[in-house]
C-alpha cells in the first residue's frame, strides 16, 4: 500500500539557531535529507491528483509533500532576528535547495486570512515590528515554489477569543455561522480580493468540530473551492485517508532530530510515541 507523509513547519518557530528550537534550521536539514534518501518532494495537487486516482501510485511512491502553516513575514522575507540574527526565509530555503539541487521541491503556506488578526497576532505572538503583512503572497504563488492556501480567518486565537483554550479553538468552530466567518470570509479574500487560487484548508491546530468535518465541508466545500482539509494527525495519507481530516506530521512535535524524520519517511504508520522515546 502506497502511503505518503506531509511535513509541517512553523516559520515562527526561532528560539534559538539548532535543530530543535529553530524550524528554518530544520527544514535546511530536512530538505538534504530527503534528497539523500531518494525522496521526491511533491506538490499538494499531484498527492490529491493521485487520492482521486487521476495518476497511479509511481507519481507518488517514495514522496514527500511539504506545508507551512500561519504565512508570516518569516514563510518569505529573510529577516534579521532581534535575538538570533539573520533568518533564512523559508521561500529562499526552497529557492536554495532547488538550485544546489536541481530538483522538484515545492511548500504549500497556510496563511491566516484577516488583515486586522495577522496585524494584531504580530504583537502578542511575535515581535509587534510588521512580520505578518501579505505583500508576499502573490509573488509566493507565481514562483510556483510555494503556494498559498487557506489556514482560517483569524485562527480562531486565543488571542480574540480569550474563553477557548488552545485545543478547543476550532473544535468551538461548530455551527455554519462560524463555519462561514472562518472558512468562506477567508477563501473569499484569498480568491477574489488577493486574486490567488487557494484550494485546501489546514485546521488551526490541526483541531476542529464534528460539525464542521462531517457536515459543513462535505456540503459546502465545492461551493468554496476547497479540495481537501488537513489534521495534525500523525499518519500517512492513504486512499482510505478522510478528504476533510488528511493527517500530517508536525516539525519539532513528532519529529525533533533528523534521524527521527528518517524513520518516518521510510517506515509508513511507525508509531510516533515509540519514535520520541
Amino acid at each position: 500500500m502506497v502511503e505518503v507523509p506531509i511535513l509541517t513547519y512553523h516559520s515562527n518557530n526561532v528560539l534559538g539557531n539548532d535543530y530543535q528550537n529553530n524550524d528554518h534550521v530544520a527544514l535546511a536539514a530536512d530538505l538534504k535529507l530527503i534528497h539523500r534518501v531518494g525522496f521526491k518532494i511533491i506538490t499538494l495537487d499531484q498527492l490529491m491528483q493521485w487520492f482521486y486516482g487521476k495518476v497511479d501510485d509511481a507519481a507518488v511512491t517514495q514522496a514527500v509533500v511539504l506545508t507551512c502553516d500561519d504565512g508570516s513575514w518569516f514563510d518569505y522575507h529573510d529577516i534579521e532576528h532581534p535575538h538570533f540574527g539573520q533568518q533564512r526565509s523559508f521561500f529562499n530555503i526552497i529557492k536554495d535547495h532547488k538550485e544546489e539541487t536541481n530538483s522538484s521541491v515545492h511548500i504549500s503556506s497556510f496563511v491566516i486570512a484577516s488583515h486586522e488578526g495577522r496585524d494584531e497576532l504580530d504583537k502578542t505572538c511575535l515581535a509587534g515590528l510588521g512580520w505578518w503583512k501579505d505583500d508576499w503572497w502573490e509573488n509566493a504563488q507565481a514562483s510556483g515554489l510555494m503556494g498559498i492556501e487557506n489556514h482560517s480567518w483569524d485562527h480562531n486565537h486565543v488571542t480574540f477569543h480569550r474563553d477557548f483554550s488552545r485545543d478547543n479553538s476550532f473544535r468551538e468552530v461548530n455551527d455554519k455561522d462560524s463555519c462561514d466567518y472562518q472558512l468562506r470570509h477567508s477563501q473569499a479574500y484569498l480568491n477574489q480580493s488577493k486574486g490567488l487560487n487557494a484550494q485546501y484548508f489546514a485546521y488551526p491546530y490541526g483541531n476542529y468540530s464534528q460539525y464542521l468535518k462531517s457536515e459543513y465541508l462535505p456540503q459546502y466545500a465545492a461551493e468554496l473551492k476547497l479540495k481537501a482539509a488537513f489534521t495534525t494527525e500523525p499518519k500517512h495519507v492513504t486512499l482510505g485517508s478522510d478528504v476533510w481530516a488528511m493527517p500530517r506530521y508536525v516539525c519539532g512535535e513528532h519529529w525533533q532530530r533528523p534521524e527521527q524524520l528518517e524513520a518516518i519517511l521510510k517506515t509508513p504508520s511507525l508509531n510516533i510515541e515509540a519514535k520520541k522515546a
